[in-house]
């Protein structure tokens, strides 16, 4: 199974996500390739967490704890940037299998890119 990208918030003990085949995609010049999702327009525009039974409306999607997945092709490596709130065994786990990262080269990093004010 190829290992995926995209974006993902853990709400409500949910881990909300959309994800893309990383072989579907283009690497860049430095051989990362990364999903074209955005954030912002995935939860406010198109509801994303209606599909996994939530119901936030009018929330705004930089409340909640979120992160990216991208691939480094150079090091056949998944480079998961998330909130640091979001390091815990469970959850990490729970990226990993969505992503298809279980057997799969997997570096985590916390950016304050995705911190998040509110905790979960």
């Amino acid at each position: 199974m190829n290992s995926k990208v995209g974006i993902f918030w853990f709400v409500e003990n949910t881990l909300v996500y959309k994800a893309q085949n990383a072989i579907d995609l283009k690497a860049d010049q430095l051989g990362f390739i990364d999903s074209p999702l955005q954030h912002q327009v995935e939860w406010e525009e198109n509801n994303i967490y209606q599909l996994f039974g939530l119901t936030l409306f009018n929330s705004d999607y930089y409340n909640f704890p979120r992160g990216r997945v991208i691939f480094n092709t150079k090091l056949n490596t998944s480079y998961v940037y998330l909130d640091k709130s979001l390091f815990k065994k469970y959850i990490v786990k729970e990226i990993k299998a969505n992503f298809y990262l279980l057997d799969r080269k997997v570096k985590f990093f916390t950016d304050p890119h995705y911190h998040c004010f509110a905790s979960i």
